[in-house]
Parts: structure tokens; sequence; C-alpha cells
């Protein structure tokens, strides 16, 4: 080695002939440990891959039992309604109670059932005066008509206009908003029963048992209530212009804001009818035969 000039640095030996190399990340560019990374998130991607195949699995068997669901309510709904033409009676009542158990199965059909069971009524008790004893079917429809639950109905009512039946059994039967009316309820049974806001304009009650009925807000114009036991029945805001209530049993209704305007109250004993005013909330209600007697 020659003598160092003055001013000039040594030079570091270098070690093996290597050249310095500055340092990485711990594993970069080192195919081992890429492929070691990949090898441990392997389980969680196949993880998530499960759980999107077993949410793509459940919506498809969803879809199709739908679909199947409806398949099979169309059915039941369509053989019902075609053994309510059947020339049994006792296998048309049978239909009736299928269609029951389709609008309590699928509570969506519920309107279609109402529509059904109240065409069906109007068919065969429109032309003469039908009684349970002679018409099994048709107090089977109306028993399942006034039982249903109205929260499914979706907006459609009862339509029963112009129908005549005799001593039917309608007992805390809901037939709010129901149009009935020229509908013939004479001799009938609807204690308890549901009739606000129905359209009972020109129905003929007479002997009818309405015994705490609610009758709120129902048309009553011109209806004929001869006779009818009315006891306790709701009449609040009820429209009874021209009604016949001779001989009716109003004790204890609540007649608070009815328009009774010619409405006609015969007294007891042939006492001839007493035009009553139209009540308004808060007034006394007006005198009935039983008041009359006192």
């Amino acid at each position: 080695m020659g003598a160092r000039r003055p001013g000039q640095r040594r030079r570091a030996p270098e070690r093996n002939g290597a050249r310095a190399v500055l340092p990485t990340a711990a594993g970069a560019g080192d195919p081992w440990q890429r492929a070691g990374l990949v090898a441990a998130m392997l389980p969680g991607l196949a993880a998530v891959a499960a759980l999107v195949f077993t949410w793509v699995s459940v919506w498809q068997v969803s879809q199709e039992l739908t679909i199947s669901q409806q398949g099979q309510s169309a059915d039941r709904f369509d053989r019902a309604i075609e053994r309510l033409d059947d020339g049994s009676a006792n296998i048309r009542r049978g239909a009736v109670f299928s269609l029951q158990g389709v609008m309590e199965d699928y509570p969506r059909l519920q309107p279609a059932v109402i529509s059904a069971l109240s065409e069906y009524i109007r068919d065969h008790a429109s032309k003469k005066p039908v009684t349970p004893d002679k018409a099994p079917d048709i107090q089977a429809a109306l028993s399942v008509l006034g039982q249903r639950d109205p929260a499914h109905d979706r907006g459609r009512a009862i339509d029963l206009g112009g129908v005549r039946l005799d001593d039917i059994d309608l007992r805390r039967a809901d037939l709010g908003g129901a149009n009935l009316a020229g509908a013939v309820l004479s001799h009938s049974n609807l204690e308890g029963s549901v009739l606000s806001g129905a359209d009972l304009h020109g129905a003929v009650l007479n002997a009818t048992v309405l015994t705490g009925a609610d009758l709120s807000n129902a048309r009553l114009d011109s209806a004929r209530l001869r006779a009818a036991v009315l006891v306790s029945a709701d009449l609040r805001n009820a429209s009874l212009h021209k009604a016949d209530l001779r001989k009716a049993d109003l004790t204890d209704a609540d007649l608070g804001g009815a328009d009774l305007s010619a409405a006609e109250f015969a007294g007891v004993d042939g006492d001839p009818p007493v035009s009553q005013p139209s009540a308004t909330p808060g007034s006394p209600r007006p005198a009935g035969p039983r008041d009359a007697a006192r």
C-alpha cells in the first residue's frame, strides 16, 4: 500500500466484496412471506363467502316458499269457490268454512273472500226470504263474515244490499260499514252486533233484537224498526229520518246527536204516532213506548 496523501480519507474495507444494502420492511419482496399472509387470510375470506352463500340461499328459499304459498292459497281459494256451486247445501256450507280458513291463513286474500261471500249471499237470498233451517250455508256465510278480523279488510266493505233474511243469528257480528240498504232482517238476533257506519237505509228490522248493538253513525233513514228491541243500543249520530220506530223498545238507548226528524213513535196500546224533532248532543232522548207507559 502506498503512502496516503495528505487530506485523503481512508476507504472502509468492503466485506466479502458485497455492497451495502439499505434495510427494507420485513418480508417485503419475500414471496414466501406474502404467501403466508394470503394463507392466513384464507379462513376469513372463506367465512365471508360462506355468509354470502348462506344469505343468497335463504333468500332463494324464501322466494320459493312465498311463490309456493301463493300457489297453495290460490288453489284453496279456487277449489272453495267451485264448491259453492255444488247442488248440496252441506257441500256449499263446507266451502264457506274453507273460505274462512283461507281468510285466516292468508289475510291478504280477505278482501276477495268478503266479496265472494257477499255475492254468494246476495245471489241466494234476494228473491225470497231465507231462514237458517232452510239455508244453513247462508247462515254459515253470514257468521264467517261477522267473525272475521276487520283489520285485514283493506277497505273492502261487506255488501248485502237488498238481501231477504229472516230469523238470522248475527249476535256480536262485526258488520261495521256494511251495505245493508234495503235488506230485510226481520225477527233476527243482532244482539251486541257492530253496525257503526253501516248503510241501513230502507232496511226492514221489524221485531229484530238489537240489544246493546252499536249503530252509531249508521244510516237508518226510512228503516222499519217496528217492535225492534233497541235496549241500551248506541244510536249516537245515527240518521233515523222517517224511520218507523212504533212499538220499538228504546229503553236506555243512546240517541245523542241522532236525527229523528219525521220518525214515527207509537204510544202503547195503539196511541197515534208522535213525530219527534232531531235530537242534539246532550239533549234528553225522545220519549219511547216505555216512557209513554209511565
